[in-house]
């Protein structure tokens, strides 16, 4: 078993955290985890200006996944010159990063209709060819990658070019979900991200339902079981983000399961709450 970090998405949304008002800051967060998630970059490149203002936010050891934009993930498509730009001007924002050590991957969250064709394989062979040398972490969102015909082929496929296989928790419905596949294809790290289970939320397609799908709250045995499969991990490192955050619950689960896992992280911010 590797080292386990813990961290959250939303940095702006977790009021419990919040130092002053409702709205918490990545100062707020980095006082209680040495991890975030961030998904701005899912749909504005970042610029070194921003990335240099995060550090100053955060203490030196904290660190940062970013989820690539929506034309590196495949959401949008773009001319090849044009991807190849995108890649170019991303690792350039992120740069500050490389030079602190502060980047602990980059996200691709995969769309669902990413599916098994010769196609996307040529694409995830690319994605290494464009970045040999940065931590990438997949997170698929079809279930085609994982079935009897192609998983053993697909995690190959992943240690090969050193890709990270993000491990989910999510709602199993009988179309479009994910199984949760404790599986590591780099020594070097794991990642396991918490959706919550929220099966109703998850087949929700209102205007709201990018919250309705993480409105969920883990139960603690829930939180035991998944600390188990964090453990059983074989990675150096192990980074559990938590993303169920629909209704704020994220924050109060992944506080439980550091203490349920008897997790200490050094180095962490100044924190207000701690005072009290």
């Amino acid at each position: 078993m590797g080292v386990i970090q813990v961290g959250l998405t939303s940095v702006a949304d977790h009021p419990s955290l919040a130092s002053r008002g409702a709205t918490s800051t990545l100062a707020d967060l980095a006082g209680h985890f040495p991890v975030v998630e961030l998904d701005t970059t899912f749909y504005a490149q970042p610029s070194v200006a921003t990335v240099q203002a995060w550090q100053r936010q955060v203490p030196p050891t904290f660190r940062f996944i970013l989820k690539a934009t929506q034309y590196m993930t495949r959401h949008k498509t773009a001319p090849d010159h044009e991807l190849v730009a995108e890649f170019t001007a991303f690792r350039r924002g992120l740069a500050p990063l490389l030079e602190t050590n502060q980047l602990a991957a980059i996200l691709f969250q995969l769309p669902p209709y990413f599916g098994v064709t010769l196609e996307n394989v040529r694409y995830l062979r690319q994605l290494r060819r464009l970045y040999p040398d940065l931590p990438i972490a997949l997170e698929f969102r079809n279930n085609g990658w994982y079935s009897a015909d192609y998983q053993a082929s697909t995690f190959d496929l992943m240690r090969t070019l050193k890709l990270t296989h993000v491990v989910v928790d999510e709602p199993q419905t009988p179309a479009g979900s994910v199984a949760q596949v404790p599986v590591v294809t780099t020594a070097d790290l794991a990642i396991l991200r918490l959706h919550g289970r929220n099966t109703a939320g998850w087949l929700e397609r209102d205007p709201q339902w990018r919250s309705r799908r993480t409105n969920y709250r883990y139960s603690e045995a829930a939180l035991q079981s998944l600390g188990a499969v964090a453990r059983q991990l074989p990675a150096q490192q192990v980074i559990v983000i938590f993303n169920n955050n629909g209704g704020h619950d994220a924050a109060a689960n992944a506080r439980t399961f550091i203490a349920q896992q008897n997790l200490t992280f050094d180095g962490l911010g100044p924190s207000q709450l701690d005072l009290f």
